[in-house]
């Protein structure tokens, strides 16, 4: 071992010496994979290939495991993977079909990376997955994309029939369950078999009880679901026509507890593939974050998963990202429901308000006690029923779930250390985190804390203690003097804004989160106008601290966040 592991650094160091000098190596596979068992395979068997340099060839045996720790750093666009191609072409049926990544149903093509990935990248660790098996050819292209994922460690087929044409010796990480997805018991007490991802290639036809597929997933599990349906703008309510089975799936998923539901189609024509549909359901609201990572943070999942990004053809971060909000026809078709008026009608913006334009209003110093800091001010009387800035809220500052963690961890961190160096890092982050907590809010409506701040002059808007406060949301009231520490109100529930499957939400969330507050009554001329910052605690843990902090500030005994911010500044 010791020489072949010296002959394949020397190989390596000739092959960098070659692409150097621009003469970039051919690999040609020159035999044919030897029969190893795993055993073999653990103590470094693997297959022999050929190398053409400029017609000189040379040979190198190449550790499947061993040689591949020692220069995968050296020259990493040569990985070598030869286990698991000896499996594909050992067993070319059961990795069918070979490289389109493509899986037929009742003749319609469907693009299987859509099918797997988002749901696989929506799991932060994905490591025992269960497809849920039906013809081979379905559930053979979904294992191989499964498997692409360096984090499962156990791939599950579950089915009655699959042991008809699965063989054991295709992949260790491969086991079968002869039982069908509603016969499995899966308890607290530990019986059963636990999920961090539940696939079903199979196009649904009727809807079903999903109450097995909750129960078998762990805390953070993601269930996904292939639709074999395309939803257009001419189609009726969900749960009405050819929408029927679609309506009551959702229904039940729902009902069974999965706290957010999404569908999203594939639109990619260019592998011969026809517009399709999928549902991801998570048990967990907090997965929202992860369905909603940004760009970057996808292209670092499927690199630390994957690695290359050339053995997934259709799928990747900005494909992701697509498949995030729901297509306009999805929403139409939502809003046909009946009781979905309050959902639909509160998205976006009203075009029925009337506006104030920034421009008519003013900053100054707040007329709410000594500290309170500035304030915004009328420069034209404005009528009730009124919003202001709408043309400005589109802007807003927004800081996702990660970057929020982000920021409070290194604020955290430099708060607790001393030295010169690391407190330039604290004032520069104190600064972030006194903008977004002084002039903003935070949510949870993406499943973790997320921040947002206004952009334009309504940022200055002050509290209006004991409920003197002259623009609020609708359905948001109380007094922070007297209002229940100890039980949240409903607007702090995610469901408040939305049932747990809501493209309208999905496709307004930025809007909705900036929209919604009008003036409860006239404004005069000169007069302060004071929002109610009840309705800006959006995170229920946090409930009880806000509002002692409004209380605080209310009766003079406790500095806003700016204003102790400030305050700090000049000392």
């Amino acid at each position: 071992e010791k020489v072949m592991k010296e002959q394949a650094t020397a190989t390596a160091n000739h092959i960098i010496e070659h692409i150097q000098e621009g003469q970039r190596p051919i690999m040609q596979h020159q035999s044919s994979y030897p029969t190893t068992t795993p055993s073999s395979t653990s103590c470094g068997g693997g297959g022999n290939y050929t190398i053409r340099l400029r017609g000189v060839s040379i040979f190198v045996a190449v550790l499947s495991s061993a040689s591949i720790a020692l220069f995968s750093g050296r020259i990493a666009s040569f990985w070598f993977f030869p286990n698991q191609r000896q499996r594909e072409s050992q067993h070319v049926h059961k990795y069918q079909p070979s490289r389109a990544k493509l899986a037929e149903t009742g003749g319609n093509m469907f693009n299987i990376e859509a099918l797997v990935h988002p749901a696989m990248i929506t799991h932060l660790n994905p490591k025992r997955v269960a497809v849920l098996g039906g013809e081979e050819h379905q559930t053979s292209a979904t294992l191989r994309e499964v498997l692409k994922h360096v984090s499962v460690k156990d791939a599950v087929i579950i089915g009655s029939e699959v042991a008809e044409w699965y063989e054991d010796d295709v992949d260790e990480r491969i086991s079968t369950l002869a039982l069908e997805m509603n016969e499995q018991e899966c308890s607290s007490e530990g019986h059963g078999l636990f999920f961090d991802v539940i696939i079903d290639p199979k196009p649904f036809k009727v809807a079903t009880d999903f109450s097995s597929h909750f129960n078998c997933l762990n805390d953070g599990g993601v269930l996904v679901l292939n639709t074999d349906t395309l939803i257009t703008h001419n189609d009726p309510a969900l749960g009405i026509g050819r929408l029927k089975v679609l309506g009551r799936v959702i229904h039940s998923l729902e009902e069974v507890g999965y706290e957010s539901v999404h569908l999203y189609q594939d639109e990619n024509s260019s592998g011969g593939f026809e517009t399709h549909s999928f549902l991801v359901a998570l048990k967990s609201y907090e997965s929202r974050a992860e369905w909603y990572s940004n760009e970057a943070e996808v292209n670092i999942r499927l690199h630390q998963r994957i690695g290359r990004s050339e053995s997934l053809k259709f799928f990747d971060s900005p494909t992701m990202m697509k498949y995030q909000i729901p297509p306009k026809s999805v929403e139409t078709v939502f809003c046909h429901g009946d009781d979905k008026e309050d959902e639909c009608n509160n998205r976006a913006f009203d075009p029925e308000l009337v506006n104030i334009p920034s421009t008519q209003l003013s900053v100054g110093q707040s007329t709410m006690g000594e500290h309170s800091g500035r304030g915004i001010f009328a420069e034209k009387d404005i009528p009730k029923g009124s919003a202001i800035g709408i043309e400005k809220l589109s802007l807003s500052y927004f800081i996702y779930p990660s970057s929020h963690r982000i920021t409070m961890e290194l604020y955290e961190w430099a708060d607790e250390d001393e030295e010169d160096y690391i407190q330039e890092v604290f004032e520069s982050v104190n600064a972030i985190v006194a903008f977004s907590i002084g002039y903003g809010f935070w949510l949870s409506l993406l499943g973790r804390t997320h921040s947002t701040v206004d952009s334009g002059l309504q940022m200055f808007c002050n509290h209006g203690c004991n409920s003197t406060y002259n623009y609020s949301a609708k359905g948001v009231d109380g007094n922070e003097a007297d209002i229940d520490l100890n039980q949240p109100p409903d607007w702090i529930d995610q469901r408040w804004w939305g049932s747990p499957f809501s493209p309208a939400l999905e496709r307004n969330l930025r809007q909705m989160m900036t929209s919604g507050d009008v003036t409860n009554r006239d404004i005069k001329k000169g007069e302060e106008i004071l929002c109610n910052y009840l309705g800006f605690i959006g995170v229920a843990a946090h409930w009880e601290e806000e509002i002692r902090g409004l209380q605080g500030q209310c009766d003079g005994t406790e500095l806003g966040e700016i204003s102790s911010y400030e305050r700090e500044k000049r000392m």
